[in-house]
């Protein structure tokens, strides 16, 4: 039989794998029903608007975001949900606690060591972006330091014009879900004096091997002025800032111990952490993991089902050092551990008066055969 190339595309369709990580919002539309959401978008017209909600940290001033979008209530919000576990974890993200804007692009920016910069390509008359990646320190003021040979190719752009911008991934980044900020400026030569001796100081305490910032043709660059950032936090959570705000942004205090203490969490405290997800937020989950942390909370991938996908697990208390997040797992661990007991114990407890009532039932049964029998 003849088999066209639509028929083969629809037959190779079937079987062509998807990929299971999701965002919140994938997931949750998994549970709605589906007539409700047309009587829905029905009743909705065709142009609706959505409502952008920013969450700010309570822990300290806030630094607010020039524009964003992030996980609020309108978007989270579904007509009808099969799955009541969902409603809940809907409720609990659209108010979890999370960084500014602001103080999370200063957190990755302070955490980066590489980026990639783009100038605007001399090979093309200076209208096109190239891309190249350099190594690279903060400074107090979250102004990106570098050390640039007079051989590379975008040394030479900047010079030509020294507007640019670098983009930087957070530790660890994979994919699309995983956080990076762009922060857009002007980078220019550092005066030689005081001002290239504390640069070279900064840059080697992040890059201890850079042996070579030493060489003749290298010399440091700083970007100033810096015009804003724009944050991709990862699904449902992006956003920018004007300079200024971003500048008024304080790198988060424990960001920095993220890697070692969910490395140790997610080897040996898996079923603690997926007890603090069914007690804070009443998820019930397979599998969970820390992504990464902060002063205010966890960022985690859990698995539901056949689902993955992220979600944010707030601390109890804001934790601002490597100890106090130690202590603020360990009380939020004892809750949710106290919770699941006692919940087992409700249940074995309903278990028993079920067994109880069977068999007192059953007894009946036995003593009305036995009467039966007797008459």
């Amino acid at each position: 039989p003849v088999t066209t190339d639509l028929e083969h595309t629809q037959k190779e369709s079937k079987h062509t794998p998807r990929p299971r990580t999701m965002s919140v919002f994938a997931f949750a539309s998994k549970c709605v029903n589906p007539l409700a959401l047309l009587r829905a978008h029905t009743s909705m017209g065709a142009s609706s608007s959505r409502n952008v909600s920013r969450r700010t940290s309570a822990a300290r001033p806030v630094t607010t975001a020039a524009s964003g979008h992030d996980v609020g209530k309108s978007d989270t919000a579904m007509p009808v949900a099969a799955d009541p576990e969902i409603e809940v974890f809907q409720a609990h993200q659209a108010n979890a606690q999370k960084l500014s804007f602001a103080d999370e692009c200063r957190t990755l920016v302070e955490l980066g060591r590489y980026g990639v910069i783009s100038t605007f390509s001399r090979e093309h008359g200076g209208e096109y972006p190239s891309g190249s990646i350099v190594g690279f320190a903060a400074d107090t003021a979250g102004r990106p330091i570098f050390a640039m040979s007079s051989m590379s190719g975008h040394t030479g752009d900047l010079k030509a014009n020294g507007r640019c911008s670098l983009t930087v991934t957070a530790p660890g980044f994979k994919g699309a879900a995983d956080a990076r900020v762009t922060i857009m400026g002007t980078v220019e030569p550092i005066p030689a004096g005081d001002a290239t001796t504390a640069a070279r100081d900064l840059y080697l305490a992040k890059h201890p091997d850079a042996f070579w910032v030493d060489f003749g043709d290298f010399s440091w660059h700083r970007m100033d002025n810096i015009l804003g950032a724009r944050l991709i936090g990862g699904f449902a959570r992006a956003g920018g800032v004007n300079g200024e705000v971003y500048t008024a942004g304080v790198a988060d205090p424990v960001a920095g111990f993220s890697a070692p203490i969910a490395s140790h969490m997610n080897a040996d405290h898996e079923d603690t952490l997926l007890a603090m997800v069914g007690h804070y937020v009443g998820l019930t989950v397979q599998k969970a993991s820390i992504a990464s942390l902060d002063a205010l909370g966890m960022n985690l991938q859990v698995t539901r089902g056949e689902d993955s996908f992220n979600m944010r697990l707030p601390f109890e208390t804001p934790a601002t050092d490597r100890k106090a997040i130690k202590n603020v797992l360990v009380a939020m661990t004892k809750t949710a551990n106290k919770a699941a007991k006692a919940a087992a114990a409700g249940k074995d407890g309903e278990a028993g008066d079920e067994e109880a009532a069977a068999g007192d039932g059953e007894a009946k049964e036995e003593a009305g055969e036995e009467t039966k029998e007797a008459v």
